[in-house]
């Protein structure tokens, strides 16, 4: 929840008004890479949104640099009960999904390990759904890589639209990276609502097995990293990375890295914001515990391929013991709070997860199923949807040595078989993120629903699977 007053709001009008600045020889996956930009895209001198009115009814969950009419504010004030995965969010207006180790020899399918979770005044041996936490008006995440590669993403289920215009996003998270080879929070806009979202930035793939790649991007999609970049001191951050993906081809844009954050905790906190239309992107941030904002890095020619998507809080861990931090974030906490973003109310998607297998391993939890040989999944809770619903997917993620997609099936229905939209990376043994589509909602059964996958690669494994009925409901 807010809970300091919003200053320096005129001096942030005064420098949007300067437009969109650009620099050559900009930090990015080429340092040395020029790039001729575009004309400057015009963007209205902001109206800031109002200031606190005192507590959790803050209108405007303090998003500053909205030039639109609130479309979505969450301020995490209570906590909700009966979630598969989502934990102490309400899975009709949330989703959230986790990536871990593979290794089935070992029965490690989606491995998850418990984490020393450090949220609502204790500290606690936690595993997933349990450890995403809502409490003192914020929502905690934690987790542990045990030395690997994992990631937890959390979004509401209401789309982001930003077409013809330049959109805001805000939120509050305590940015306190030390790196990449540690745990950074990380924000993404996707055009579908695809469960572990995120690309790895630092490896291109591996084919020896040993799941040494974070998971690949949505088909569509765009990243922020919020991991230490432009550090000019070691309690400092920033961005250090941004990223696009078209029609399932991954790039790392040239980021222009303008300024650098002192990092924040959950009881100091640093704000965001994102300005984001299809040419450029702006990161907005402010010191932890300040509510001033001041732009730390933004990027052009982003020539993005959707203008309405899902907006994701994401964890991403990278081996955080494989360089020795300070603080050592092997085992991490984030908090998150305010998210709100500008805009037309558009609708609501309806998700009805499948619950993951949760079989304990050790001190952690393997979520996933293999699917190799048929297997069916019911769908958790009495899918319902309103007369405005434009269709059904099916969402999860899917891990596999080889090249195969899984085959799904909705209520025993014909098998839907996808041509592998990866084959031009060319890349095995590592996580996809997927959206299948069902032909027509008669499908659909109203109340209990059942998922059948098979695949033609005995290794395929799927997780953070659910039945999405796509406007499924209006926007209160």
């Amino acid at each position: 929840m807010v809970r300091t007053t919003i200053l320096g709001i005129a001096a942030v009008g005064t420098l949007l008004t300067q437009g969109w600045g650009c620099s050559t020889g900009q930090r990015g996956a080429n340092p040395s890479r020029t790039t001729t930009m575009t004309p400057r895209v015009p963007i209205p001198t902001p109206t800031p949104m109002p200031g606190p009115t005192g507590g959790s009814s803050n209108v405007g969950c303090g998003l500053q640099l909205a030039t639109s009419p609130l479309a979505f504010c969450e301020t995490f004030d209570q906590p909700h009960s009966g979630g598969t995965r989502t934990g102490d969010l309400d899975p009709v207006l949330w989703g959230v999904s986790r990536i871990g180790k593979i290794d089935s020899g070992q029965g490690a399918l989606n491995l998850i390990s418990d984490t020393q979770m450090i949220a609502c005044g204790a500290t606690t041996t936690v595993g997933p759904p349990n450890a995403v936490r809502v409490c003192n008006g914020q929502v905690y995440e934690s987790q542990n890589d045990n030395h690997g590669v994992v990631n937890i993403d959390l979004y509401p289920k209401q789309p982001f639209d930003f077409t013809g215009r330049t959109g805001t996003v805000g939120f509050d998270v305590s940015a306190d990276s030390e790196g990449i080879h540690g745990a950074w929070p990380e924000f993404i806009i996707t055009d579908k609502p695809v469960p572990g979202a995120r690309s790895d930035i630092s490896n291109t793939g591996g084919t020896s097995g040993n799941n040494d790649v974070l998971p690949p991007a949505a088909a569509n999609e765009i990243g922020v990293n919020f991991d230490g970049g432009c550090a000019k001191t070691t309690d400092t951050t920033g961005v250090a990375k941004i990223y696009v993906t078209r029609n399932n081809a991954f790039i790392e844009v040239p980021v222009n890295q303008t300024d650098c954050v002192k990092k924040g905790s959950p009881t100091a906190m640093n704000h965001v914001e994102v300005r984001v239309n299809q040419a450029r992107i702006e990161i907005w941030m402010s010191d932890g515990g300040s509510r001033t904002l001041k732009m730390v890095a933004s990027a052009d020619n982003l020539n993005l391929s959707f203008t309405k998507g899902l907006v994701w809080m994401t964890d991403a861990h990278y081996n955080a013991d494989k360089f020795p931090n300070p603080n050592g974030q092997r085992v991490h906490t984030f908090a998150w709070d305010n998210l709100a973003f500008d805009g037309p109310k558009t609708y609501r998607d309806l998700g009805y997860d499948v619950p993951e297998a949760n079989e304990r391993n050790g001190a952690a939890t393997s979520l996933g199923y293999s699917v190799g040989s048929p297997k069916t999944l019911n769908v958790a809770g009495n899918v319902t949807w309103g007369p405005n619903t434009t269709g059904a997917q099916i969402v999860f993620n899917y891990w596999v040595s080889g090249t195969a997609v899984p085959s799904v099936s909705l209520n025993g229905n014909e098998f839907i078989d996808t041509p592998n939209p990866f084959a031009a990376d060319g890349l095995s043994f590592m996580w996809r993120s997927i959206s299948i589509p069902i032909p027509s909602l008669s499908q659909v059964h109203s109340g209990a629903n059942s998922i059948t996958f098979k695949s033609t690669d005995g290794s395929t494994v799927v997780a953070n699977i659910s039945l999405i009925m796509v406007h499924g409901a209006e926007v209160p």
